[in-house]
Order: structure tokens, then C-alpha cells, then sequence
């Protein structure tokens, strides 16, 4: 059984276009937002996205938006107490059989639970930026998530055409993004001690790392390298690696100086409009085309 309404919580950048993505499969679909503003910033996405007709209501009222859903997306700020006060909130506008996931990617799925009258039927569920596009979610299991949670969620993220990898364990950063902050960590350190720059550093990805695991993931990779040869790599490398626990200074005075990224025109690279354009819709483009690879 499918639900018949969506309730989307948050309408920023991703709680924008997670709407977006339920509505393109006909579900019925509310999004609530604090600020009409952001509403009326949210709305001209969403029919883009979705279509014209598609079935979204707005709306500033979280008891109009959460009336009669059976599943809900909430996608507010990553903070702990905020998330914990939204879902108390949350449970007393719903039904029993409504299934609450949070979209996270660093807090802890157990502890916004603790808050809640019937956490089994509470679950992670980590969408990438841009919803829309990237293929794969994670659904992040917490210490009382429910089986029947874990398989509504599954079977949903099917009809909406994604695939799911389970995160069985609720650690900081699930599967993907401790994968990717392993490599930022690298990277940051190669071009602290000075043994690449930040674009060689980045085109040494983009050239060879980011084509082959797009082929296949890393474990895959060293059977086909073979494990002895990994083993005895591993020995000289892995000692060698960067263990920081922090962002190194240099990256920190970028944050202190405003130079934030794409949203400021500045971070590690400096963006003209142009160049942010271009480079959305080039990575955009790619990651359809390896999603489409991989279906076809």
C-alpha cells in the first residue's frame, strides 16, 4: 500500500526538490515551510520539475500540511534539537500507520527517536543533492526502527524510481558520505603538505578515480588488482595516510573570510554566475548518463 499523501517538511534545496521528485509520480504531495517566502521560491521548481499540474499544496501550517499523510520527509536544518522538536510536533498531527523518516546525513537516527511515542516507525532516509537526479538513497536503520518501516521505505523509494543501499548500524555519516570525507581528508592533506595543488588534486579524482569507481566500488577494484598486491600496498601506504581530526587551518580562514563556495562566489575556486551555471548542468548531465548506464 502506497500512501496517499506526501507530507515534505523544509522547503530548501532539498526538501524543494524531494517534493518534486513525488509529485512527478502522481503522489499527492505538501510542502510546509516557516516563510511563505520560501514557498513562493519553492513552487516554480516543483512545476518545473514536476509538471505544471502536478498535485503539491503549500503551505505555512504544519497541522494542513501533516492532515491525512501517511508518509513524512523531513528535511530541516541538521540539528539535533531542532530535528527532536519538529518530530514532537510531527507525531501529534499524524496517525499510528504514518511513517516518519528524517533526511539527515550526520544525526544520529536513534537520538531524534527519543522523542518519539512510537519510534519503530521511525527511519533515516538520505537523499543527494540534486534529488532529483541522483539515483540512490540510503535508508539508515535506528535502534528501534521497525522491520515494516524498513520495508515501506524500501518498496517507496522503488515506486519513485530510486535505488536504496541499508544501512544496517546508526553511525555519523552512514555509508556514503563516510566514504567521501575519508577521501576529503586526503585530499586536504595532499595539498597542505604541498604535494598537489587543489586543481591537480581535483582533476586526479575527476581523471581517474571517479571513472573507475564508476565501474565498479572499491572492494570490487582490488579483487581485480588482487588481494596479495592490496596487502602488501596497504603495509607501506595505510601508515603513511592522514588521520587529522580537524579541517586543516587553511581551509578554516576560507570559512572565517566568508569564501563559503558556489553560495558565496568564492571557496576553494572563484565562481562567476556563468561558471556556476555551467557546472551544475555539466554534473548534472553526468550523473544521468552513469544512471542511465547502469539501468540500460
Amino acid at each position: 500500500m502506497q500512501p496517499n499523501k506526501i507530507a515534505v517538511i523544509g522547503a530548501g534545496t532539498m526538501g524543494t526538490r524531494i517534493a518534486a521528485v513525488f509529485a512527478a509520480r502522481g503522489f499527492a504531495v505538501s510542502l510546509y515551510s516557516r516563510t511563505a517566502a520560501s514557498l513562493e521560491k519553492a513552487e516554480p521548481v516543483i512545476r518545473t520539475l514536476a509538471g505544471g499540474d502536478a498535485p503539491v499544496t503549500f503551505t505555512t501550517v504544519l497541522a494542513d500540511c501533516l492532515s491525512g499523510a501517511g508518509f513524512v520527509s523531513e528535511n530541516i536544518a541538521e540539528n539535533l534539537a531542532l530535528k527532536q522538536e519538529v518530530f514532537r510536533q510531527i507525531e501529534q498531527h499524524v496517525g499510528d500507520d504514518c511513517l516518519l523518516t528524517t533526511n539527515t546525513s550526520s544525526v544520529p537516527i536513534g537520538a531524534i527517536a527519543t522523542v518519539l511515542r512510537r519510534p519503530q516507525r521511525f527511519i533515516g532516509l538520505h537523499w543527494f543533492n540534486p534529488a532529483d537526479v541522483m539515483p540512490m538513497l540510503e535508508i539508515v536503520r535506528g535502534p528501534l526502527t521497525g522491520e515494516p518501516a524498513f520495508q515501506q521505505t524500501m518498496a517507496l523509494c522503488r515506486a519513485l524510481g530510486k535505488t536504496t543501499i541499508a544501512v544496517d548500524k546508526d553511525v555519523p555519516g552512514f555509508i556514503v558520505n563516510r566514504l567521501q570525507y575519508a577521501l576529503l581528508r586526503e585530499a586536504l592533506h595532499l595539498v597542505s603538505a604541498g604535494i598537489g595543488t587543489v586543481e591537480d588534486v581535483d582533476f586526479a579524482v575527476q581523471s581517474t578515480l571517479a571513472p573507475r569507481w564508476s565501474a565498479m566500488g572499491p572492494m570490487k577494484l582490488m579483487d581485480f588488482a588482487g588481494l596479495d598486491t592490496v596487502r602488501n600496498v596497504a603495509a607501506i601506504l595505510l601508515p603513511e595516510l592522514a588521520n587529522d581530526t580537524h579541517l586543516p587551518a587553511w581551509v578554516l580562514d576560507r570559512v572565517e573570510q566568508g569564501h563559503l563556495g558556489v553560495k558565496s562566489g568564492r571557496g576553494f575556486y572563484v565562481w562567476s554566475e556563468e561558471e556556476i551555471k555551467t557546472g551544475m548542468e555539466h554534473r548534472n548531465d553526468i550523473i544521468s548518463l552513469l544512471t542511465a548506464k547502469r539501468s540500460s
